[in-house]
């Protein structure tokens, strides 16, 4: 396991991978960062307060932009750039967050060459492509979500659809993380060994 991992943005999907991070005690260390003055140190301060109740060793800190804290990360999941708005494709982020992303990759590597990089940020196929790019790391050391979180969904809907438990079930989602490009296999699906075309 790594010993330090870092988390660029304390908005609600990096604090909840953080507090994920810290409880399944997948590093020593944790720092989570994001620019808004205060807002990494509070959640951290609260997360740091559940541990006794939770029983995880995680050390988690807080820093508001303050990237040498930052130093000797062995993993960076980078969250960070401006959120969707109703009616707002992942495209129409581009130009916001690849800025945004370009810069926490340039800093990030100051601090910790040797990190992983994975990316969340969205339109998270693009990020991803711009960190690899605007970086030059070698393409295991940049890792996009998508394909994790659009089987986990699809995962989810069949249960849905199955009145079953999504433990239960085999199938996987592939494609570009996005509203057109994401191919559900629904023909390799499995429900306990049997295929889920059969069930629905």
């Amino acid at each position: 396991f790594p010993m330090k991992v870092t988390v660029v943005g304390a908005g609600a999907v990096g604090a909840t991978c953080a507090d994920n991070i810290a409880r399944k005690e997948l590093c020593e260390e944790l720092v989570l960062l994001d620019i808004k003055e205060g807002v990494a140190e509070g959640k951290a301060q609260d997360m740091m307060q559940t541990a006794a109740l939770l029983g995880f060793d995680t050390r988690i800190t807080g820093s508001t932009a303050d990237y040498a804290k930052t130093a000797g990360s062995d993993v960076v999941v980078i969250t960070s750039g401006i959120p969707r708005k109703p009616g707002m494709t992942r495209e129409e982020l581009i130009g916001t967050n690849a800025g945004i992303v370009k810069g926490v990759c340039q800093n990030i590597l100051q601090y910790s060459p040797d990190a992983i990089i994975i990316v969340i940020s969205n339109p998270m196929d693009t990020m991803t492509y711009l960190a690899l790019q605007s970086t030059g790391l070698p393409k295991h050391r940049i890792i996009g979500m998508g394909g994790t979180l659009d089987s986990s969904r699809f995962k989810y809907q069949l249960s849905q659809h199955l009145s079953c438990s999504p433990a239960d079930l085999n199938a996987i989602a592939i494609g570009g993380h996005g509203d057109t490009t994401m191919i559900s296999l629904i023909r390799m699906a499995t429900w306990n060994t049997v295929p889920v075309s059969q069930l629905l």
